[in-house]
């Protein structure tokens, strides 16, 4: 279980300058807390002979002088206390900043895939709940269990000078203790697990909810979503509460077991008195030390729920520190590639998303010069969005190589080549930010004059100048604001403001009518020459003046060609040519 938080040590390392101070701190702290008990047993020692010599006007003095002591070593012991606490718990928060600065870094790294297995509740989840359970071990629980190792350690070095059968008494409850604390562990872990798994789930149902609440008011489903809301909170409830009460078992066997060790320390103490071996003032200290103790044993319990939850989260946590992601850069990357010139080819290329399914692609291949424009159409599920998405990487092929500029695309930094790339998605995504920064979100250093123009060209200007902040008009989340026209034409100057190498438009004029498409591709074709064109379309019109264009059926290239030799050919092309200009004559008469 521990073994997950092996991934803390170069933390430890990095922060040694608070840790280090911290626990000398801790240990002086507990030194202080330790004497005192001494000054109450000589303190009562002298006061007993005072009086069985019938001095009693010295006891005032003698109660004061202690009184003064232990007040001032109350005093050091909690300032170094304090001091304890301003650098363990400082540690954690600079060790909690660092950790969720790497999981966001390492989630930056992962393939797209990846999150298609993991859902954006479980994520959010790990990056907030599970951090925070390691840094209450990191911080919290490492003050607590110093200070009371520290102290249980002096406290009973002391009783043992003082009396090892007195001592042994006093700890005859302690292996009782252990046992439960044995059980106590096992069932923290076990439980904080499946409240965290639990916990991942409900905030997915939440997530996913919101996400899609247009949906669900459209399908007035409220009743239903509260409804599955409710039984997966009713889980959480019910596994929040199975974990309270093992807590909770913990405070009565200890109270007991605490107040045993009391017991015994006056029973066996007050026979050891009387046969003369200790006296009335080793029984009040003794009895200051069970008690001065109470807090530490107690404390052992706290610290053994943080670190068995720190432990389930952690291996959460690991799982995508773990996780190797499937694009990255490798041994065969050159790193003397820095930019690149814009030919793109595929050579029997082909794709399945996982074993024993059939290929999504088979066999493609094609080879576009710098410059060159490329279409693709066929009908949905023939693989074109497969094929789009390997340009970038953001799939690699599972047979056969793309290849760019003549170069395995897996040997180009991917950096390089996905700086190099102007993708522009099906699915459009925007930020909850203003419509300037969405489209400089490629090129954050991009000027207002780059903005305006990329906006231009995608047909958004005029748009963007009738909103009540123009340029710094805030979409909303995902862009809800913004009509689906305007979305789709934001990301393409998005891509467009990077001016790229490569473009890729995945359907990106779906969302479009004819005549915006139209004005957009007369801008496109003033780009010809200049960078090597992709286009995705359901609408023959777009690709009409690509230089190859690739009619895919079931993830097969079934025809290839010019717009025009295509027509000629007479096939699969020719015949959804037809169909649509049948359709847009249809349309024209109503």
């Amino acid at each position: 279980m521990a073994s997950s938080l092996r991934r803390l040590r170069p933390y430890y390392r990095t922060y040694a300058r608070l840790f280090v101070p911290g626990l000398v701190c801790a240990v002086v702290s507990a030194g202080f807390a330790v004497v005192a008990p001494i000054v109450v047993r000589y303190a009562v020692d002298d006061i007993s002979k005072l009086v069985a010599a019938g001095q009693t006007t010295g006891t005032g003095w003698t109660f004061a002088r202690a009184a003064l002591l232990i007040v001032g070593l109350a005093v050091l012991s909690g300032l170094f206390s304090f001091l304890t606490r301003q650098t363990l718990v400082v540690a954690s928060r600079h060790i909690e900043y660092d950790l969720r600065g790497a999981l966001y870094a390492k989630l930056q790294t992962l393939e797209p895939a990846f999150f298609q297995t993991m859902s954006t509740g479980d994520v959010m989840t790990r990056a907030t709940s599970d951090i925070e359970q390691v840094r209450r071990y990191v911080g919290p629980a490492l003050m607590y269990a110093s200070r009371a190792v520290t102290l249980v350690v002096l406290a009973m070095t002391v009783m043992l000078f003082g009396s090892p059968l007195l001592t042994a008494w006093a700890l005859i409850p302690m292996p009782f203790l252990a046992v439960a604390v044995f059980f106590v562990a096992k069932l923290e872990y076990t439980r904080s697990e499946a409240i965290q798994r639990q916990y991942s789930t409900l905030t997915s149902r939440v997530q996913e909810a919101f996400a899609g609440v247009r949906v669900v008011k459209a399908y007035t489903r409220e009743d239903a979503e509260g409804d599955a809301f409710a039984r997966e909170a009713e889980t959480q409830r019910q596994r929040n509460l199975a974990q309270a009460r093992v807590s909770a078992s913990w405070a009565p066997v200890f109270l007991v077991l605490v107040g045993l060790s009391s017991l015994l320390v006056v029973w066996k103490g007050g026979q050891e008195v009387a046969a003369g071996h200790l006296t009335v003032g080793n029984i009040a200290e003794y009895l200051i030390y069970v008690a001065l103790m109470t807090w530490p044993v107690a404390s052992i319990g706290f610290v053994i729920s943080m670190v068995q939850r720190a432990s389930a989260s952690m291996e959460r946590l690991n799982a995508i520190f773990d996780h190797e992601p499937a694009i990255a850069d490798s041994p065969k990357t050159d790193a003397s590639v820095t930019n690149i010139v814009g030919a793109l080819a595929f050579d029997n290329v082909s794709y399945r998303f996982d074993d024993g399914v059939p290929d999504v692609l088979s066999g493609v291949s094609f080879a576009l010069e710098p410059g060159q424009t490329l279409g693709i159409v066929g009908r949905t599920g023939s693989g074109k969005t497969t094929l789009v998405r390997m340009i970038p990487r953001l799939l690699d092929p599972t047979g056969g190589v793309v290849k760019v500029d003549g170069r395995d695309a897996r040997t180009i930094p991917l950096a390089v080549l996905r700086s190099s790339v102007g993708f522009v998605p099906q699915d459009v995504f925007l930020f909850s930010e203003t419509v300037g920064a969405n489209i400089a979100f490629g090129t954050m250093d991009a000027t207002d004059a780059q903005i305006a123009e990329a906006a231009d060209e995608a047909d958004l200007l005029e748009n963007i100048e009738r909103f009540p902040d123009g340029f710094d008009t805030v979409v909303g989340e995902r862009g809800i604001t913004l009509s689906g026209g305007q979305k789709q034409r934001t990301a393409i100057a998005r891509a467009l403001v990077r001016d790229p190498k490569i473009l890729v438009f995945d359907d990106a004029l779906s969302a479009v009518d004819t005549e915006t498409e139209r004005r957009i591709l007369d801008r496109l074709r003033e780009r010809f020459g200049r960078q090597t064109l992709v286009i995705v379309s359901h609408r023959l019109s777009a690709v009409q003046g690509a230089d190859l264009i690739l009619v895919l059926d079931e993830g097969r290239v079934v025809e290839r060609g010019t717009h025009e030799a295509l027509l000629a050919a007479g096939g699969a092309y020719a015949n959804l040519y037809r169909k649509q200009l049948l359709e847009q004559e249809l349309a024209a008469e109503a």
